[in-house]
């Protein structure tokens, strides 16, 4: 995560960084037992080309910094799952979800339950952080086989977030 931060950063300080522009990124990999991605590509890269590059990177800093353990259950309920995220910023707000396929609809209800479950735990042990806001914006829904992650946030409130992180980070 540092080396994604010393990039935004470094982006920011050549004036190639800006944060309201569009753009769309689609990645699609698969979740191995450990919960981290491999395989990864893109299938999708549109608008502004430093932010699909740097939201890229981002999914890979949070790949190897082990931040996508949480996606574990999913691979132990269907080893190999094809996980796909989208993240796409627009006018007004920022979404991004992450899909994957569970073994079976139920089994898709009880694990977006149980990520539900951990979702909030985790805002409330973030209480007045930063993280707070990203977790109390993202659910979990089964939709069919599938867990489906949805994060929305209003663009501003995103752009403000990686504007303080990066204001917080020495240059």
């Amino acid at each position: 995560m540092k080396d994604f931060a010393a990039y935004a950063l470094d982006l920011k300080n050549q004036g190639k960084l800006d944060l309201n522009q569009p753009f769309e990124i689609i990645i699609e990999a698969e979740l191995d037992e450990n919960g981290k991605l491999k395989n990864a590509k893109f299938t999708k890269k549109a608008g502004d080309a430093n932010l699909v590059d740097l939201f890229g990177r981002m999914v890979a800093a949070l790949n190897d910094s082990g931040f996508l353990v949480y996606l574990k259950p999913v691979d132990k309920d269907n080893p190999g799952s094809k996980v796909v995220f989208t993240i796409k910023q627009g006018e007004s707000e920022v979404l991004a979800t992450v899909e994957s396929e569970a073994s079976s609809i139920e089994s898709a209800r009880v694990l977006a339950k149980g990520f539900n479950i951990a979702l909030s735990l985790g805002a409330q042990s973030r209480a007045g952080k930063d993280e707070e806001a990203l977790l109390k914006n993202t659910s979990a829904e089964p939709v069919g086989r599938k867990i489906v992650f949805n994060f929305t946030m209003p663009r501003q409130a995103v752009v403000d977030l990686i504007k303080k992180q990066l204001a917080d980070k020495p240059s």
